[in-house]
C-alpha cells in the first residue's frame, strides 16, 4: 500500500492513509508528503475523498469501508489499482507462490528502472519509484493477478496457497493461465517447476529459464535465490549484455526480512526471515545449515488460519533441521479463528520426535523471553512468519545478554 500510494501522489493525486500505529513506511510516507491519520475510524472519510483503496486485509466491515460506502465513493483493492497504473508504462509483472518479491527487486536494481515491491531493500529510502519501464509484483492472492496486461511476465514457480481466498487449486493455477492470456510479448517461466510448465509447454510466447552452472554471482546465499537470479537474469537480457548484469548482481542489496540478520556478537546470530509457507520455511532453514551453527533454533508465527489447517500436514517437515521450535498464536491477517487452523492444532501435527524439542507460548513476548533463557554460544536463531513477529525481529536487534541468559552481555 505505500509504494501504491506513492505512485499515485507522484501521478498528481491528493493521497491521505491510515494505518493502526506508526512505523518504517508512515514515516517514509510521511516525508513524502502524505498525510497518515493512525487508527482506524470511520471520520478519516469524508464527502471530499474521491476514491478509497484498501488492502486485501481490510474486510468490508472495516470502518472506512463503511463510511466510503455510504457515501457512495467508489472503493477499490490495491490490486486492482496497481494494474491499472500499468497501461501506460513498459510493465514486468513478476508472479509467483514464493520469490517474487526477491525477483522484483533484483530486476529493478539491474535495470535501475521503476518499481513498486511488496518489500523494503536495505539501504534505498524510496518503497516505490515511478518509471516508463516498471517492474512489479502481480498478486495471486486475491485473484487480482488477472487483472495485469503486461508486455513481460514472471512466473516463478506456481505451488497452491491462499486459501482465504482460492478455494481449490485449480481456482489458484487459473489465475496465472490468465496472466499469460493477458501478457503481450514474453512469459518467462520455471523449467523445473511442473505447474508452470505444464501451463506454459507449446505456447510459443512463454520461455524457460534455468539455473545456470557455475552459480551466478549474487551476494545472496540459498539455492532459492539462484532460481530467482536466473529469471531476473532471463528479463534483463533483454535490455542489457549479461556482463553488465553480472556486475550489478555482485551489488545487489538485500530485501528486508529476506535470510536478514538482526543480531550477530560472534557468539550467537539471528536471522529474520519473511517465510510463511512450508516450502519456504525448509528453503530457509536449508540455508541456514549451512552457515554450520552448533544449533539451529527457530520461532514460527503461523500466517491465517485458513493456510495453517491447509498445510498443517505438510509444515512439521518443513522444520526438520531445526534442535528446538517455538510456536506462537497465528497471525490472523483478519481472518476470525476456525477449527483446525491454530497454533494448538498445529503442535498436534509434530510427531513424538518433536516432544522435547517443541514450546508452545500463548505470546511473541512470554516466547521471547523464554528463548533468551535458553540461548547459548553457537546458537542461530530464526525468525519466521509473515505476521508481527517482525515485532520480534526488532527487539532482537538491540538485544543485549543479561541476567537470566546464558551469553555473556555484548560490550
Amino acid at each position: 500500500m505505500a509504494g501504491l500510494a506513492c505512485l499515485l501522489k507522484d501521478r498528481g493525486l491528493n493521497v491521505s492513509g491510515c494505518d493502526l500505529q506508526q512505523n518504517r513506511q508512515t514515516e517514509w510516507l510521511a516525508r513524502k508528503g502524505i498525510e497518515i491519520c493512525f487508527g482506524h475510524d470511520e471520520s478519516h472519510v469524508s464527502s471530499s475523498v474521491d476514491w478509497l483503496i484498501r488492502s486485501t486485509a481490510v474486510p468490508d466491515a472495516h470502518p472506512e469501508v463503511r463510511k466510503a460506502l455510504e457515501l457512495r465513493i467508489p472503493v477499490s483493492r490495491r490490486g486492482e489499482v496497481l494494474p491499472a497504473l500499468m497501461r501506460d508504462r513498459t510493465c514486468i509483472a513478476v508472479s509467483g507462490t514464493h520469490g517474487k518479491t526477491t525477483t522484483t527487486a533484483m530486476i529493478a536494481q539491474v535495470l535501475d528502472c521503476g518499481y513498486c515491491i511488496g518489500g523494503e531493500t536495505e539501504g534505498v529510502a524510496e518503497i516505490a519509484r515511478d518509471g516508463d519501464i516498471m517492474v512489479v509484483e502481480a498478486d495471486e492472492s486475491d485473484g487480482t493477478i488477472t487483472g495485469y496486461t503486461p508486455e513481460y511476465a514472471v512466473i516463478t514457480n506456481i505451488e497452491y496457497d491462499h486459501m482465504e481466498h482460492h478455494a481449490s487449486a485449480e481456482s489458484f493455477i487459473g489465475c496465472f493461465a490468465k496472466l499469460i492470456e493477458n501478457t503481450r510479448d514474453s512469459v518467462f517461466y520455471c523449467a523445473e517447476d511442473p505447474i508452470a510448465v505444464t501451463l506454459c509447454s507449446g505456447n510459443p510466447k512463454c520461455v524457460p529459464f534455468n539455473c545456470s552452472s557455475p552459480p551466478i554471482p549474487i551476494p545472496l546465499p540459498g539455492k532459492h535465490n539462484q532460481w530467482n537470479a536466473a529469471a531476473a537474469l532471463a528479463v534483463a537480457r533483454l535490455w542489457k549484455p549479461k556482463n553488465e548484469i553480472y556486475c550489478a548482481f555482485e551489488k545487489l542489496r538485500p530485501l528486508r526480512r529476506r535470510f536478514e540478520t538482526v543480531f550477530n556478537n560472534n557468539e550467537i546470530r539471528m536471522i529474520s526471515d519473511y517465510a510463511h509457507h512450508p516450502t519456504e520455511i525448509a528453503a530457509l532453514i536449508q540455508t541456514a545449515q549451512e552457515l554450520q551453527p552448533q544449533r539451529l533454533l527457530g520461532i514460527f508465527q503461523p500466517h491465517r488460519y485458513t493456510r495453517t489447517r491447509a498445510l498443517g500436514d505438510d509444515f512439521p517437515a518443513s522444520f526438520d533441521g531445526l534442535d528446538q521450535l517455538w510456536l506462537v498464536p497465528v497471525y490472523a491477517a483478519s481472518e476470525q479463528e476456525i477449527e483446525g487452523g491454530t497454533t494448538e492444532h498445529l503442535a498436534a501435527k509434530f510427531p513424538d520426535s518433536w516432544k522435547s524439542r517443541l514450546h508452545r507460548f500463548q505470546s511473541l513476548e512470554e516466547a521471547w523471553i523464554d528463548i533468551q533463557a535458553e540461548l547459548t554460544a553457537g546458537d542461530l536463531l530464526l525468525i519466521i512468519g509473515a505476521g508481527d513477529i517482525e515485532q520480534l525481529a526488532e527487539q532482537a536487534r538491540e538485544w543485549c545478554p543479561g541476567e537470566g541468559s546464558n551469553l555473556r552481555p555484548t560490550d
